[in-house]
């Protein structure tokens, strides 16, 4: 039996996993990966990304090289993926979720994935797919981080929130301008 559940996504690059969570009145106990985790074998990189003002974005870029791994740890957040890789299927497809501690639950009808109802989601992010997010809530948005490779300041492109088909209208509708 697997330790985790993956989620499809209509993005080619872009794969989630629920892992196991346990909670009771003292909090929650994550899996962040167990061996089994495909995910989690190549990693070579460990950073942590805190976003400390709500609706403010992070990230905003793709990789040519890096694959991620992200899990929100606290906070609630608003990603937007974009695929930017000519070889995919689902070359320029847009994909936007909410992850979170669960704490507050912003009305919304993009998928939802929250810790404290029992799914820690990892979302792994492979190269030329754009990813950003967004705290939604006024606690820190704590990400952790995995990468297959070190940094390397040279391994992005950054194109503009107007660039991704359909993300400025996914951002009104969640209030942020």
């Amino acid at each position: 039996m697997k330790s985790y559940q993956e989620i499809d996504t209509p993005i080619n690059g872009v794969k989630i996993l629920l892992n196991k969570v346990a909670s009771d009145n003292r909090g929650h106990f994550l899996d962040l990966a167990e061996t089994d985790n495909p995910l989690f074998k190549d990693v070579k990189h460990l950073h942590a990304s805190i976003a400390t003002t709500k609706h403010i974005a992070r990230g905003e870029h793709y990789h040519y090289k890096l694959t991620e791994n992200f899990y929100v740890l606290n906070g609630t957040s608003l990603f937007i993926m974009h695929d930017f890789n000519e070889d995919s299927p689902t070359y320029g497809k847009t994909y936007a979720l909410i992850l979170g501690d669960g704490k507050e639950k912003p009305n919304t009808n993009l998928e939802t994935y929250y810790i404290g109802e029992g799914q820690l989601a990892q979302i792994s992010i492979s190269p030329k797919i754009y990813h950003a997010f967004w705290p939604l809530t006024d606690d820190d948005a704590v990400i952790f981080v995995t990468g297959n490779t070190g940094y390397d300041a040279q391994d992005y492109g950054k194109p503009k929130i107007e660039e991704i088909p359909g993300a400025v209208e996914i951002l009104k509708q969640h209030g942020i301008t």
